[in-house]
């Protein structure tokens, strides 16, 4: 006896995707930057300085005196040979008063007074040795203002791109079930 078999063939549903990714693109620009620094005003204020040169001891040395001072030379030398004669004097005086006491005192006054005795002396001290300079420098008076830079920014945005992506759904293939007797 023949029984019938039941055939069942089944086929699956295939679902298909198709799928295009999102694209993006992000793009900063640098900002674009100034900057400018002014030169800082600086007054600068100077006094000049006081100097004095006192050259008087060099015309000394020269010989080149005032009448003042030449007069108060003169007048100091004249009264010590006044006072150093005056005192030669009084001493040849003694001896003339004692000649009884022996010797020649006429004859040894003589010989003291009949030369000259002089000094000399040549040269004398070096002129820049003799000169005074002093110098008195004044204060510098100095204002400074001092300036900010000037900085100027421009920003930039950023450049932004953006392409959606998508996604197709397909039936690639489609269910089936078939169901049969066979015999």
């Amino acid at each position: 006896m023949n029984i019938p078999k039941l055939h069942i063939q089944s086929t699956p549903g295939r679902i298909g995707l198709s799928i295009q990714k999102p694209e993006q693109t992000i793009r900063q620009h640098k900002a674009e930057q100034s900057i400018h620094q002014p030169k800082a005003k600086m007054d600068v204020r100077q006094k000049p300085g006081k100097l004095t040169i006192d050259q008087t001891n060099a015309w000394h040395n020269l010989d080149l005196k005032n009448v003042l001072v030449r007069t108060e030379e003169l007048v100091s030398i004249a009264k010590n040979h006044w006072m150093e004669g005056l005192a030669r004097v009084s001493q040849e005086g003694d001896e003339m008063m004692r000649i009884e006491n022996g010797g020649n005192p006429i004859a040894d006054q003589a010989k003291r007074n009949a030369g000259y005795d002089f000094t000399f002396q040549p040269g004398g001290k070096p002129a820049y040795d003799l000169v005074d300079i002093h110098y008195q420098p004044e204060e510098a008076q100095i204002d400074v203002q001092r300036r900010d830079p000037i900085i100027e920014t421009k920003k930039r945005d950023p450049e932004h791109h953006y392409k959606p992506g998508s996604v197709d759904v397909a039936m690639e293939q489609i269910p089936d079930l078939q169901i049969d007797w066979k015999v």
